[in-house]
């Protein structure tokens, strides 16, 4: 195996806009109509380079939809003096004290844990790299390779039309975002079902609700026959999800916000959540698979979340829940993919229903670096 000391970091904030092409104007950041969180009309990211004396390179990529450049900076003025000169091999180590340089100011969330992430992963990727084995295979093994997902995204103005199309396209399971609104949430699951009867409707609510009514809804979902409620209550509150889960009777999900195995294990240990969803590009591959293996040691899938983040992170997350022995599910949305394969010099492929694990060494990817440059934003 070729050296594996790290000569060089690089991290690249990107904002492209939705047809690919960079976007090279400021951030516009907007809270959307009934939620407090911020969004960007653009699709923000942040890809991490590491590259070893003997010219070898890992790609990496954190979750970041607003602020890439904060993420971009806290990789290179904070990360890589600590990774420069060390053995890239030393994966778990490695991303173990880069989380302790920051133990006693909050260095396992937030922002510095989306820089942690995307480093993790681009070690993940260089050490697949060096020793041709798939991140999967590093992690101990593939228990699928063709991963079933279910579409993302639908909300309520998608027509009858647009879901008739992904029925026909072999769609057979779909997530609905709806507002805080428990009336108008149920009336548009019932237009939903009443327009494909045989299909399995999700909801998500993205925390916005409080315990009586997350419950209400739950229930009412429930007799509607509905496959899960997700985010129903506020990111934080494990107690909160452990009621509404003991007291529901469908599948309760979140996950999305937990960074690391140590949040996740007290939230297991009050059995707040029926189905956990990290996101890889929040947690990286060294804590993602930790946390997929805490759920299903405790009898609960992952079924992991990818929403705004590009190709890096999503083959991240595939390689997780491949090596998962409990992983049935993975979220797809046809844009995020289409943008993610934009950036790449082969494309992820996804299938009407599935994802199919990314073949080769590390990651399996292959990112074109001349689009990436390209749509770094101006410092």
């Amino acid at each position: 195996m070729k050296s594996m000391v790290i000569a060089a970091v690089e991290a690249f904030p990107l904002r492209l806009a939705l047809d690919g092409t960079p976007d090279r104007g400021g951030p516009d950041y907007q809270a959307p109509h009934q939620r407090p969180t911020i969004y960007s009309p653009s699709r923000e990211t942040v890809f991490v380079r590491i590259e070893t004396t003997d010219g070898l390179v890992g790609w990496g990529e954190a979750l970041v939809p607003v602020g890439p450049r904060v993420v971009a900076a806290i990789v290179e003025d904070l990360l890589t003096p600590a990774l420069l000169g060390a053995d890239a091999a030393d994966v778990r180590p490695l991303r173990f004290r880069l989380g302790e340089l920051m133990r006693e100011r909050g260095h396992l969330g937030g922002h510095q844990a989306d820089a942690l992430a995307a480093v993790d992963i681009a070690l993940w990727d260089l050490l697949g790299r060096a020793t041709g084995l798939s991140v999967a295979a590093l992690l101990g093994g593939a228990f699928q390779r063709r991963i079933p997902s279910y579409l993302t995204s639908v909300g309520t103005a998608t027509t009858a039309d647009e879901f008739r199309r992904h029925w026909d396209d072999g769609v057979r399971r779909f997530k609905l975002h709806l507002g805080p609104d428990v009336d108008e949430a149920l009336v548009v699951f019932d237009r939903a079902a009443a327009v494909l009867p045989d299909a399995r409707f999700a909801v998500d609510v993205h925390c916005r609700l409080d315990g009586a009514s997350g419950l209400r809804l739950a229930r009412e979902l429930a007799a509607r026959g509905a496959w899960f409620l997700e985010s129903a209550l506020p990111a934080e509150h494990a107690r909160g999800y452990a009621a509404l889960a003991a007291a529901a009777d469908l599948p309760i999900a979140a996950g999305e916000a937990h960074r690391h195995r140590y949040e996740v294990a007290d939230w297991l240990a009050v059995d707040a959540l029926d189905i956990y969803q990290p996101d890889i590009g929040r947690t990286g591959i060294t804590e993602g698979n930790a946390i997929a293996t805490l759920a299903n040691t405790a009898y609960r899938p992952i079924m992991p979340h990818h929403s705004a983040a590009l190709g890096l992170a999503l083959a991240a997350g595939l390689h997780v829940a491949a090596a998962a022995d409990n992983a049935p599910f993975f979220e797809y949305s046809p844009g995020t993919v289409d943008l993610a394969n934009a950036l790449l010099a082969e494309p992820i492929v996804a299938e009407a229903g599935a994802y199919l694990l990314p073949d080769g060494p590390g990651l399996g990817v292959v990112v074109d670096e001349d689009k990436v440059r390209a749509a770094v934003v101006d410092r």
